[in-house]
Formats: structure tokens, sequence, C-alpha cells
């Protein structure tokens, strides 16, 4: 594709308000988008058929009625809490109602409903029952039934041996579940106390019957809960007053005891306490008589040690140690005496004050370990009466629970009300027909619209101009149209070469592109220098005396990668066409593959033996046609004969042909040669190298890119490149939803 015809189609698509065909990611968006638009109605009206099939299932299903019961819990706070055990009934919060809820789902709950109704004998619940249920979720789960029964086989025999127990166990087991999957409780509100409990059941009498009694077994649980805490409780509080009264007898014997063994009287613990305050007093008496001798002795022992025996002298007259002896000197012998008398004196006092005040210490701490002997046993005694006082307290308090407790059970209160029953069902709430064909036809839908999108994502078939141009390289240069009724080859030989006038439309406009270069190749003298003149000259025998076609004769050749691409019936179009512009124009069938002018060829063995020195000779075998002008060469014979086949072959690829195509271009001036697919005969590329000009022909939304390709990289190996791309029986109708401007 050219920068110059790309900046065109861009600013087209741009005009139009489409996407760049240069940006792959928003093509296939683009694409996608109109692949919806595509496969929506058909889509779409498959859903509703589904719906309609699943609404009409629905009545062989069993119809299944719904009852629900209402259950309320005790928001009130209970502020007498030794009447209340703390099992249920606590103040009304997230934590409590989540807790409520847990408890009325426990399969212990739906476990003793079974048993009171004894559901296990029941064939709905126990398994037993074989009706057709359209529920999703239970055909998985009955699939996964059957193949796990499979799988295990004859070795659940435990089920069945010995006494049938396990058998029993698994029977119940299965209505426990069942009935799991039957009933659902959910919180009516984000915040309130109300629970509804909804069961369903093949029989509107069993779905109330069991709402009600799951109910009735929630209240009853609550109570039992209750019961069992009261009487634990009880019998705690039973077994800490005999505790008590043990421990009463326990400290009434001390106290006894201990009163027993008091140390003193109260008078005599006064005695004892008025005699250590007079012995206190009076040592303290003779403590200060003591202190105030020695101090005196200490000084005069003082002065008489540094020979001061007058000055000894008057401190003892002062202190009154000694008397005054009157008419004496101070220093006379005889004051010397008395002095010494004196010291002796108060030395032997302060030894009697010694002796006295030792005696009254002992007396004191007499007097003191009686007192301590004393406060101790009274310390004892207070506690033993204290802790006497507090049992008694405590025993009168369980005693007063005790009775009180022993009360309340008669009126225990389950903290829960039921406040609306559940009634028999008048409807079935299963199934539900319109919910079950609107789920259908919505899953369909989508399934579908996926289908349609992973189609598109992976889909290699070439339709927009952008997935051509893009796996060819080459500029699209025409397409023509798909004849459903009447094909332009059937009809051609049978209606005296008229053509449809759409499709003759088509051929025009393909004779007429510069693509295709008609015209443009005789004006511009491109001819002379052309690969094919080039490839003649070489090719040619030269001893046939025929010059290289330089009388305007064009030849073409026709390029498809598989057969059925319709390039036959667009070469028989494209020579018609010509004709009618006034071109002597030639059709040479080399089709080996797939020739759909077999039943005119009369070419033999013979005949192409013969034409390889005669190669004029095979101009016998051109067959004419209703359209002035226009004339075929079939080559190729019957398809059964394959060693004709294999002749045709050879010459195609021989110089006979050369030379054959050389003779022809004096008669004609275009020459087409239908050749066989690329990826199915060798001879093709061969033929193409021979043309001035190569028309790739591919099938519109059928063609796989992949094929393409590869027919482009068998011309690429031959040299060749084709001049012009055109896409062949393209459905004019369905094109417009492909979102390509420039092929609608």
């Amino acid at each position: 594709m050219t920068d110059q015809y790309r900046r065109s189609l861009d600013a087209e698509l741009s005009g139009l308000g489409l996407t760049s065909a240069g940006d792959p990611e928003l093509r296939v968006l683009s694409n996608i988008a109109w692949a919806i638009r595509r496969s929506l109605f058909w889509v779409l009206c498959l859903g509703f058929m589904a719906a309609v099939v699943a609404y009409a299932l629905t009545y062989l299903s069993a119809s299944k009625y719904t009852s629900n019961a209402k259950v309320m819990i005790e928001t009130r706070v209970q502020t007498e809490t030794e009447f209340t055990p703390q099992v249920s009934g606590l103040p009304l919060s997230l934590t409590s109602l989540e807790s409520e809820l847990v408890l009325l789902r426990s399969t212990d709950l739906i476990e003793t409903v079974v048993d009171r109704l004894e559901l296990q004998n029941d064939p709905e619940f126990s398994g037993q029952d074989e009706a057709i249920s359209l529920s999703p979720i239970d055909l998985a789960r009955g699939l996964k039934d059957q193949l796990v029964a499979y799988l295990v086989g004859e070795d659940n025999e435990l089920a069945t041996s010995g006494d049938g127990q396990p058998e029993l166990d698994l029977t119940r087991e299965t209505t426990i579940k069942n009935l799991q999957d039957s009933r659902s409780i959910e919180q009516i509100g984000d915040l309130s106390a109300v629970y509804e409990i909804r069961v369903t059941s093949e029989s509107p009498q069993k779905a109330a019957l069991i709402a009600n009694s799951l109910a009735s077994e929630y209240m009853t649980l609550l109570t039992r809960m209750k019961r069992d805490d009261l009487v634990q409780s009880q019998q705690w509080l039973a077994t800490r007053i005999g505790q008590i009264r043990e421990d009463l007898n326990t400290l009434s014997s001390d106290l006894e005891a201990h009163s027993i063994d008091t140390p003193f009287t109260p008078d005599e613990y006064a005695t004892i306490k008025a005699q250590r305050i007079k012995a206190e007093k009076r040592a303290a008496l003779v403590g200060d008589e003591l202190f105030e001798i020695d101090g005196k002795l200490k000084a005069l022992r003082f002065l008489k040690s540094n020979d001061q025996l007058i000055e000894a002298v008057e401190f003892a007259t002062e202190t009154g140690l000694m008397s005054q002896v009157p008419g004496k000197a101070l220093d006379s012998k005889e004051s010397v005496a008395v002095l010494e008398d004196a010291q002796n004196a108060a030395e032997r006092r302060s030894d009697v004050l010694k002796g006295q005040l030792a005696a009254l210490n002992l007396t004191i701490e007499n007097f003191k370990e009686q007192q301590v002997r004393q406060v101790q046993h009274d310390s004892v005694t207070k506690r033993i009466e204290n802790e006497i006082l507090v049992a008694e307290a405590i025993y009168r308090d369980f005693v007063s629970q005790l009775g009180r407790r022993a009360e309340q059970g008669e009126y225990l209160d389950a903290g829960a009300h039921i406040i609306e029953t559940a009634r028999v069902p008048v409807e079935p709430s299963e199934p539900r027909r319109s919910v079950t064909a609107l789920m259908v036809m919505f899953v369909v839908v989508f399934f579908g619209l996926a289908y349609v999108v992973l189609r598109e994502i992976f889909q290699k078939r070439l339709r927009t101009t952008y997935e051509l141009e893009n796996a060819t390289g080459i500029k699209l240069s025409a397409i023509v149209p798909e004849m459903k009724r009447n094909r332009p080859f059937e009809t051609f030989f049978t209606k005296n070469g008229k053509i449809d006038s759409q499709l003759l439309h088509y051929g025009r406009k393909l004779l007429a592109n510069a693509d295709f270069g008609l015209r443009t190749l005789r004006q511009d003298g491109e001819l002379s220098t052309s690969q094919a003149a080039e490839f003649f000259s070489k090719s040619l025998d030269i001893k046939s005396n025929h010059r290289t076609p330089e009388n305007g004769c064009m030849i073409f050749s026709g390029a498809t990668a598989l057969a059925d691409e319709g390039k036959t019936s667009t070469l028989l179009l494209l020579g018609a066409v010509g004709a009618q512009a006034g071109y002597r124009t030639l059709i040479v069938d080399c089709d080996t593959v797939t020739s759909t002018y077999r039943d005119l060829s009369q070419v033999t063995e013979e005949s192409l033996k013969y034409a390889a020195n005669h190669p004029l000779s095979l101009q016998d075998f051109i067959v004419g046609t209703p359209q002035d002008g226009l004339d075929v060469l079939p080559l190729v014979g019957t398809q059964k004969d394959t060693k004709l086949i294999k002749s045709v072959e050879d010459f195609l690829c021989s110089q006979t042909f050369l030379n054959l195509l050389h003779g022809l271009a004096d008669s004609y001036e275009v020459i087409l040669l239908d050749t066989p697919p690329l990826l199915q005969a060798v001879e093709s590329a061969y033929l193409s190298q021979v043309s001035q000009r190569v028309i790739l022909f591919t099938r519109w939304n059928k063609t796989d890119r992949n094929y393409v390709m590869q027919a482009m990289r068998e011309l690429e190996n031959a040299g060749v490149r084709p001049a012009a791309l055109v896409a062949t029986r393209v459905d004019m109708k369905q094109i417009r939803k492909y979102g390509d401007p420039l092929m609608a």
C-alpha cells in the first residue's frame, strides 16, 4: 500500500468518524464492535428461543412451596443479672445478633427437627425422590453424585453390610443436608432483631410444619440452654453453701478454743498496764539521778587526775558531793579525806542506782511481754470473729440466691418470641418460570456474545480493505459481488453471453482500474520493456522465426491461493467486458486442478504431441463464446484422465506453450491465463512469470489469511508481484456490516 493511498484512506475514515486503519488495537476493537452488531439479532433470537424452551421445561419440574416464620430476639437489657443466666438475652449488639443467627443455622437444631418429624423416612428429604429439578445447583449436585457413585462402584459395600446401621446413618446425614439446603434463615434489615425462617418443600403443609418446628425448637433450645445453666448455677450454689457451712463450724470451734487460752483478764491486763507505767516513771527518775551522779564523778576524777585538789574540793562542795568543813583550810588533809569519803559515797550511790535501774528495766520488759501476748490473742480473736461475720453474710446471700433460682425455674423465659407463625402457602414458589426463562436468556446471550467476540479475535478470514491489504501488501483494486442465483459462468453460454447488469458494472470498473493497466501499458510503452517481454526474448525458440509480442498484445494471469475463489468467473467477466470494449480477448484455461472448461475441451495427448512442433495447431481447439471478441482455449481435458492432465501440466511448463502464446499474440489483444491455485500446482508460479500483469483473486470472508500470505510467498519466490488485488464473491448485503466504507 502506497503512502499516498494510506493518507487518502485515513482521511476518508476520519471524515466518516471511524478509526484509522493503521491502528491495529483500535481496529480489533472496531471489528469486535461490528461483529457484535452483526450477530446481535441472532444471539438475541437464540436467547429468546432458549428462554422459551426453559419456560416450557419448567412445567416438567415438581412444584415447590415456601413458608416462613419470624422470630424476634428479646432486645431489653436484663438489669437483675442474678436472676438470668448469661447464655442468651444479651444486650442487643451486632455480635449478639450474629451469634443468634449462627445458632439458628446450626446443624444440631436441624437434626433435632429431623428426629422429631422423622424426616429420614420422607422420600423428599432422604434422597429417594426422583422429581426433576431445573435448578443449576441441583443439576450440578446430581451430576456430582452420579460421578461419585460411578467412581466408587462396588467398593461401597459398607453401606449395606451388617445390621444396616451405616446405611441408616448415611440416610440420616443426607436428610439433614437436604433440609439444610431447603431452609434459609435471614435477618430482616441490618440492625433489627427479627429473623425469618424460610423452608421450601413439595408439600405446602410440610413446609409450614417444618418452619414452625424450627422456630419452636429454637425457642426450646434457648430455654434448655438457660435451664441447664440455671441447674449448673444451683448445683454450684448448693456446693458452695455446704462449704461455707463447714467453714463456719470450723471458725466457731477455733474461736471457742482460742477464748479458753486467754492469758489475762481485763482487770489483770489493766493492772499490768498501770504497773508498767509506774515502773517506767520510776526508771526515768533513777536514770536521771544516775546520770547526774555519774557526771559529777567524772568531773571530780578529772580534777584529781590533774592534781587539782583544791578545785576538786571546791567542786565537790559546790555540787553537794561533800559538805563544807568549817575552820579548816582547803588544803588540809582532813578536807582531802572528806573528799575521798564523799567520792566513795557517790560511787556507792551510783552502783545502787544502776542496780535499781536494771531491776526496773527487767520489770518493764516482763510487763511488755505480757501485753504483747494479750494483744496477739485479741487480734486472733478479732480475725476469727470477722471471718465468721463474712462467712455468715455470704452464707445468707447464697441461700437467698439458691431459693430465688429454685423459684425461677418455674417461669424461665427463652429470651425470644415467635412473632409470626408459618402459614400454609397457596401459590408455589418454584419453579419460578419467568425468572428461570430470563436467567437462561441472559446466560445464552452472554455466552453467545462471548463466542462472537472470541471468534472475531481468533478468526483469520479476509473481509475488509485493511485486512486484505495488510495480508498481501497490495492495494485493493476492485471487488466483484457474489451472484447467488445465477453464477456468470453457468449462465454465460446459455443466455447468449448476457451478464447481470450489476455484475457487468463491477466488471467495467475492474477493466478501467489503473492497477489493471489495460490502457496504460499500451500508452506508456511498458510492453516492450516488461518482464514478460524479456522472458519471451530469452525463452522463445529462435528457429521458429517468431518475434516477441510487440504488436500490443497484453498477457494477464489470474492467481489464487486455493480453489473456488471466484477466479474463473471473474476472468470470464473481465474477458466479456474487455470484448465489449473492443479488445480481442482470449481466455486460456490452464487450471489443471479445478478447471471449469473441461466440457469444452477437445485437446488430446496426440494433439499436444503434435503441438510440440506446430504450436499454432492448438488454435483449432479455440472455442467461441456468445460474446463477440471473446474466445476460450480449454487446454485441460477430463479430470478422470490423469495421464492427460499430466501431459497438460508438462505442456504448460514447456517451450511449446511460450511459442503458442507468441503466436496467439498476433490474433488477440488481451490473453487471460486461468492458472491453477498457487498452493495446489507448481506450474501456477511459472505461468505468472509469463504474464505482464498478475491479478490476485481472494474470496471475500472465506479465504484464510495464512493461505493468502503463503501464496504471496510463492509469487515472491518466483520473482513476481501482483499488480492488482480483487476481492471476489462479495456479499453486498453483508459487507455493510463490517464497517468498511471503501468496500461498501
